[in-house]
């Protein structure tokens, strides 16, 4: 019987995370055999059982967000029956720690930066069956004792994706933000910015370049910030050195450079006429997306938005000037957002799409851990639903604000029930220990 294993169980929609914690762990713990189990392909309980029987020590880490919330409860109770140590990670274990081990099984969570608190997490646990480290959360006598890392994760430290199983996602090349905005959980749960460093991107692109990998893609809360002291206020510099340095790694293996186009995208107060024309030399996407949110000024600066209206008109103009397409996010429904403010956002969007720009549009989501977790959920009016579905119809927008505005619902719905905490009750509970 060998010694110990870990289990990272995931859905699709966890996959860029559940890698990059394996990766983490077979870097950092040779001596630990990793596994990857993602349950819309296999079943969680069935691998788990498996390995139970052949390993003297099983670490299962679920990671997972706040809407998987109903599957996870129930995989969590069959995998406890199995004797392994179950772990939840994710966003939403960080938003939401003590609903996650009063209500849904878990024996320990990880919160906020997963690298250096599982790598700990299990060599500890391998070594002497302890698993309460820092960065992690546990239940004891009827309350949640939390124990926050000082310290940041260095980007460097670690590979981005585990390269040598041949499993790749888009890079990593930014975590944390300084922006603070009251509907997101980049800040609550990462912090402040900071960066993988250009050699280490090149490193890391090559090692997919080198395995057939063809399109090179990357992740940043604000893809023009790279290498800026806030993340915001972009340094045109750092920017070119990235790109440049991409673009001649991947002209040597016949590879393209996608960056400011999804899954990330640019914050309009970051678009220059400096930046864009970096952008345009270097980068092989035709299209940039836009994170505008709303066209309300007086809901921009009620979420934290520290741009205006006119900086998302400047940005798309300059954008197209440089020749690309572009797509803007909207977000409908954001708390506090009355008709003349949603008024206001519609015709921006009406606005932007006679200019040629696509709309990419969200429904507000309530998620655990920001400042507007305990927001309603929004409803949307017949005649707002009536004048987006029109813009859809004519292949001026498009996404699943339909979807979230249900998504929502569903979110509030799981409160009601008591599987996710709100804030207050939260607070109630938990309890800080220094590390």
């Amino acid at each position: 019987m060998r010694e110990a294993a870990f289990v990272v169980v995931y859905g699709r929609s966890s996959r860029y995370g559940a890698y990059a914690v394996a990766a983490a762990v077979e870097h950092r713990l040779p001596e630990v055999d990793a596994y990857l189990v993602c349950w819309d392909r296999a079943s969680p309980l069935e691998a788990v059982r498996s390995l139970a029987e052949r390993y003297r020590k099983v670490v299962v880490g679920v990671s997972f967000n706040s809407l998987q919330v109903p599957y996870v409860v129930r995989i969590a109770s069959e995998l406890r029956a199995v004797g392994a140590l179950l772990v939840a990670g994710g966003p939403h274990a960080t938003g939401d720690p003590v609903g996650t081990l009063l209500r849904l099984g878990f024996d320990v969570a990880v919160y906020g930066e997963g690298e250096d608190t599982v790598v700990e997490l299990v060599r500890e646990y391998v070594e002497s069956g302890e698993y309460r480290v820092c960065g992690t959360a546990y239940a004891e006598d009827g309350k949640v004792i939390l124990g926050v890392r000082s310290g940041r994760v260095d980007l460097d430290s670690y590979p981005p994706y585990p390269y040598w199983r041949g499993l790749y996602c888009p890079m990593e090349v930014m975590r944390g933000c300084s922006g603070g905005c009251r509907f997101c959980q980049v800040t609550y749960a990462f912090g402040l910015p900071r960066y993988r460093s250009v050699e280490s991107v090149v490193r890391y692109s090559e090692e997919a370049l080198k395995r057939g990998i063809r399109d090179l893609r990357f992740v940043a809360p604000n893809s023009l910030g790279y290498g800026s002291p806030d993340g915001i206020r972009p340094d045109p510099g750092k920017l070119e050195e990235l790109l440049s340095s991409l673009r001649r790694v991947a002209d040597r293996y016949g590879g393209r450079v996608f960056y400011g186009s999804f899954p990330t995208e640019v914050r309009p107060d970051s678009v220059t006429e400096e930046t864009a024309s970096v952008l345009r030399k270097y980068v092989d996407n035709k299209r940039v997306v836009v994170g505008a949110q709303s066209g309300s000024e007086r809901v921009l600066r009620a979420v934290h938005r520290t741009h205006g209206v006119d900086d998302v008109i400047n940005a798309v103009s300059i954008l197209k000037t440089r020749g690309f397409s572009v797509d803007v996010d909207l977000i409908v429904g954001l708390p506090g957002e009355g008709p003349e403010d949603l008024e206001e956002t519609i015709k921006l969007a009406e606005k932007l799409a006679a200019t040629g720009a696509r709309l990419h549009l969200h429904t507000f989501m309530p998620l655990p851990g920001t400042p507007l977790e305990d927001s309603e959920p929004p409803r949307l009016s017949p005649e707002v639903r009536r004048r987006l579905a029109k813009l859809v119809g004519l292949g001026r927008a498009y996404g699943e604000w339909i979807e979230q505005e249900k998504a929502a619902r569903t979110l509030h719905e799981l409160k009601a029930r008591g599987l996710v905490y709100s804030r207050s009750e939260r607070l109630k509970l938990l309890r800080l220990r220094g590390c």
